[in-house]
Formats: structure tokens, C-alpha cells, sequence
């Protein structure tokens, strides 16, 4: 992946100023309502970030003039924490997520503190390529079965395309790490940020070059 440098940074959890304070409490508490409902058996592959680090890697990118514009996407937004925390910090923000449940979470986090965040029901792999797992792991290539691209890509719902987006985020699991820096690689333009959050204190900023 030579078109993807990484950023030296290094995680940070500090104390989070409201109204970032108050969604994060609020997810928190949902949080806890959605164990205690064992609604985690239903959705099974959602875990949630660490909210602190996130909102520090994003005003990080945001302060220091990472981004050459505000247009930020997560993938896999779950319960929306990161794409609401980016849209409080001024960005353009949308959530892609698959599950119904979790996006309706997300969208009521988002209308309660009144972020702006948008939230679309769709996988974040987008049209005209393919995911699918092997030992050891998760990869993306192009579906060739699609035909020639002749537009960037992008999600329905969308008027924009990947290639307009300026931040990415996402907490992949550990098997999907390299499919999404690749997706990233494939999608993104040039200048483009990734943040990618692999675990607590592991958060990685990438650029496409």
C-alpha cells in the first residue's frame, strides 16, 4: 500500500468538554441498556469505541489542518458515537451502517443533541466491489462482473462520491484491517485522511498520497 502513509500521532483520552460530554454520557448509557437487553446476541459484531480517543483523534485532524475539507464518513457506524462526535466538531458527517437497529440508535442520538448527523442503512462496501473472508482474514477486490466504473463510488443516499470524501473512520475488526486500509486506498482521493481506531490507546491516521 504505498499510496498510504501513516501520520505520526498518538492516542490520547482526555477529558471531553460538552456538549461532546453529553452525547458520549448518553451512548453510554444506551450502552449499558443495550446489554442489559442482551440486544448484543442480536447484534453480535458491534463493540464500541472508545469515545474520549475518538473525539481526540478527530479535533487532532480537525486542529491541525489535516483535512482539506469537512466531508467525513464512518464504516460500520453502530451506535453513530463517531459520526455524531465529527458532526459536533464541524464536519459534514454520515454514518454508513447495515443494521436497523443500530441506526435507528444512532439517528436518535443524533436528533437528541441536535448534531446534523446523517445515517444511511447500507453496507460500506460500496457498489462495484466485493468483500469476502479467508483463513486468516477479510479481503475487497473490484467485481469484475460490475463492467467499467464510470463513476466514482458511492452509497444510495449519497450525492457525493467516495473519491469527495476528505475523512474516513473506522474501527474494523481485527481480521478486517488490511481490507479496509486497501478499501480506503481504492476509494479514496488523493489527500484523503483515515482514521482508523484498532483497540484502546491503538489509533492510527493514515493520508492517501
Amino acid at each position: 500500500m504505498n499510496s498510504i502513509k501513516q501520520i505520526d500521532y498518538e492516542a490520547e483520552s482526555p477529558e471531553v468538554p460538552k456538549p461532546f460530554a453529553s452525547l458520549i454520557q448518553d451512548a453510554d448509557d444506551r450502552w449499558e441498556k443495550f446489554w442489559a437487553q442482551k440486544l448484543n446476541k442480536r447484534y453480535p459484531r458491534y463493540v464500541a469505541s472508545e469515545p474520549a480517543q475518538v473525539y481526540a483523534a478527530l479535533k487532532y485532524v480537525r486542529d491541525e489542518g489535516l483535512a482539506l475539507g469537512e466531508r467525513f464518513i464512518e464504516w460500520g457506524s453502530g451506535f453513530g458515537v463517531a459520526t455524531n462526535l465529527a458532526a459536533q466538531l464541524g464536519f459534514e458527517a454520515t454514518g454508513i451502517e447495515l443494521e436497523d437497529g443500530l441506526v435507528e440508535i444512532a439517528e436518535s442520538l443524533a436528533k437528541k443533541h441536535q448534531t446534523g448527523a446523517k445515517f444511511i442503512t447500507a453496507t460500506y462496501v460500496p457498489e462495484g466491489y466485493i468483500s469476502y473472508d479467508h483463513v486468516g482474514g477479510s479481503d475487497i477486490v473490484p467485481d469484475e462482473s460490475f463492467g467499467h466504473q464510470a463513476y466514482p463510488p458511492r452509497y444510495d443516499g449519497m450525492d457525493i462520491g467516495l473519491d469527495e470524501i476528505d475523512v474516513f473512520f473506522v474501527y474494523p475488526w481485527p481480521g478486517e484491517q488490511e481490507m479496509m486500509l486497501k478499501l480506503f486506498e481504492s476509494v479514496a482521493s488523493e489527500d484523503a485522511i483515515l482514521i482508523a481506531y484498532y483497540g484502546d490507546g491503538e489509533i492510527c491516521i493514515y493520508r492517501k498520497q
